[in-house]
């Protein structure tokens, strides 16, 4: 476990000098409790109820500052005095120890949250994919937070409270060395090593369940994100109650496992203090025979607790550290996952791309088993205007996704302009291409803003004369706020053909060369499709298209037509050549025209 947190270290080095601060706060802390606390106990009881002499060189001190007839008062003021400094002392470490290291902690936590964000925007579509959404927030939220949890909780006590335990002992060793009657004291030593055991066995088991609780809170978490985004079919297919009794199901399971969690996580607690009050009763009988003072015993008691307390302490640290490395092994699952689509280590420089395209015997597997691409072999000229179509499952989407390297051929080349797309940087590539799909996705802010992501250089008057190219000027200034209205989360407050004129803006201001439509008026009504289709028409001018179609309205514009058929092409050409020749591509347009 200390191995794994060890790691991470690397995220410390910004924050080293006030992680070392924060630690000799806490030593400061440990100091006065450990060893200061039981000291001034042992000094001060037996001047203030058992009237002994302070030593004669104090005396002549105070004796030089205050009047004869006060000296008692001054005595005994300037010896108590040594509580509230001992406790002062002790505050302040305390203070700073756990201010320096909260802030440590949460500049930690910011970063390891930020790479494992940055880790999910490199990974591969196909990873992504394959994992439940909620699951990969709850990493990134819940299971970082833990993570941030658990390390306050450590770097708090892992220094200090074994400083107290050391400093308490020195303080046994001390009393024993000046006074050999308090050698009674050293039979506790043993009951300090057996508390080590509860200590160990509740650890392990903390640990299992805490990652097992971590991953059903990811469940739960993936649980509500779905239904979120599912909410108009839950309601009209009426699956509210259905809906209801699966998150019943999660939330009870979670509550089981975590009440477990908690089970032994705070039975060692009153383990811990059983051996404390264990030891406190065999210093009672052996000191009463031993005759030790009432000073010397409450001495030694203060010291023993000093002992049992940051073992009790140090026990708790470690199950919150067994919780935290639960949670790390989930954010590990990110960091540490295989890049499946590495950039080049010298990437072939690609400027401005001619739009040529060469599959060249591509095939592709999403699980490694069933080939949706079988043996592609197709040349796109630049400037050729491409309709993919085919039976749903077909691999139309497929063909068109290799080209920006959402995912890799699993065998065979793509190339761009004679270049493989896998020897040149995933920026250049992309950089050449826009995209826009059936359901296009604007982001929270401005409606400026998101047209502006097709080229954040872009000035306010290029991103206008994209809306204006995309015929979405107009309903953009009919908004109270025009451009600067602000849309929520997926451009609610837009009709789905708005929201496809926005998507086109964007790729307008983009100017890529090559340009991806993917059934990007599929889920429009004819009407609003006609519309749409004109800027489309526009859009593709002049740009290496491949129309991904649903209706074959929308490809009306394409020079060529690609028919795909079992992850194959089964044909290639005009559509007059296709309807003549393809018992397939005829089949599906006579469907279509009916």
């Amino acid at each position: 476990m200390l191995k794994q947190f060890l790691e991470y270290a690397r995220y410390l080095k910004p924050v080293m000098k006030l992680f070392i601060a924060a630690l000799a706060a806490g030593a400061l802390a440990a100091a006065a409790s450990g060893f200061g606390f039981p000291l001034m106990i042992a000094k001060v009881f037996p001047v203030v109820f058992d009237n002994t002499q302070i030593p004669p060189e104090f005396q002549d001190f105070l004796a030089r500052m205050v009047d004869p007839e006060h000296m008692h008062i001054a005595i005994l003021v300037s010896i108590c005095s040594l509580l509230p400094l001992v406790f002062a002392i002790r505050g302040i470490g305390t203070f700073f120890n756990v201010y320096w290291i909260s802030i440590v902690s949460m500049k930690v936590l910011e970063e390891i949250r930020l790479d494992a964000f940055s880790k999910l925007q490199t990974l591969p579509l196909s990873f992504i994919d394959r994992q439940k959404r909620g699951d990969l927030i709850s990493r990134l939220i819940n299971d970082a937070a833990n993570v941030q949890g658990g390390l306050v909780v450590a770097a708090n006590d892992i220094i200090k409270q074994p400083l107290t335990l050391l400093t308490a002992l020195a303080f046994l060793v001390y009393k024993v060395f000046v006074d050999p009657n308090t050698a009674v004291v050293l039979m506790n030593l043993g009951l300090i090593v057996l508390a080590v055991w509860p200590i160990r066995f509740f650890g392990r088991r903390v640990m299992k369940k805490a990652k097992q609780a971590q991953d059903e809170l990811g469940n739960i978490t993936a649980a509500a994100q779905e239904n979120l985004a599912s909410q108009r079919e839950i309601r009209s297919y009426g699956m509210q109650e259905q809906q209801v009794g699966l998150f019943l199901g999660l939330i009870q399971r979670f509550f089981r496992i975590n009440l477990r969690t908690v089970k032994y996580r705070h039975f060692l607690v009153p383990v811990l203090e059983m051996v404390t009050a264990l030891g406190l009763g065999i210093l009672l009988v052996r000191g009463h025979e031993m005759g030790i003072t009432k000073a010397d015993f409450t001495a030694l008691a203060a010291a023993l607790f000093m002992c049992y307390d940051p073992l009790k302490r140090l026990g708790v640290t470690l199950t919150n550290l067994k919780s935290a490395h639960a949670s790390l092994e989930r954010i590990n699952y990110l960091l540490k996952e295989p890049d499946t689509m590495p950039e080049a280590a010298d990437p072939v420089p690609l400027g401005r791309a001619t739009g040529q395209l060469d599959y060249d015997g591509v095939s592709f597997s999403y699980d490694g088993a069933r080939k949706v691409l079988d043996g592609i072999d197709v040349h796109i000229r630049p400037g050729e205007v491409v309709g993919l179509v085919g039976p749903s499952g077909a691999g139309k989407t497929t063909f068109a996704s290799l080209l920006p390297r959402f995912y890799d051929v699993s065998s065979g080349a793509l190339r761009l302009d004679d270049v493989d797309v896998r020897d040149a940087s995933l920026h250049d590539v992309r950089k050449n291409i826009a995209f826009v799909s059936q359901h296009p996705v604007l982001f929270h802010g401005t409606i400026m803003e998101n047209i502006r992501m097709g080229r954040q250089d872009a000035t306010d008057e290029e991103v206008m004369e994209a809306a204006r190219a995309a015929a979405a000027d107009g309903f953009i200034m009919g908004m109270p706020d025009g451009y600067q209205t602000m849309l929520g989360d997926g451009g609610s407050g837009l009709s789905g053909g708005q929201r496809q004129r926005v998507a086109i803006a964007r790729a307008f201001l983009k100017d890529a060369p090559i340009l991806i439509l993917d059934e990007a008026t599929a889920s429009l009504d004819a009407e609003s499709e006609a519309q749409i289709q004109h800027e489309l028409d526009r859009l593709v001018e002049g740009r290496t298209a491949l129309i991904v179609a649903h209706r074959f309205s929308s490809i009306r514009v394409a020079t060529r037509i690609l028919v795909f058929e079992g992850g194959r092409l089964v044909g290639d050409g005009t559509h007059a050549e296709l309807y003549a020749s393809c018992p397939l591509y005829r089949e599906l347009y006579d469907r279509q025209s009916l």
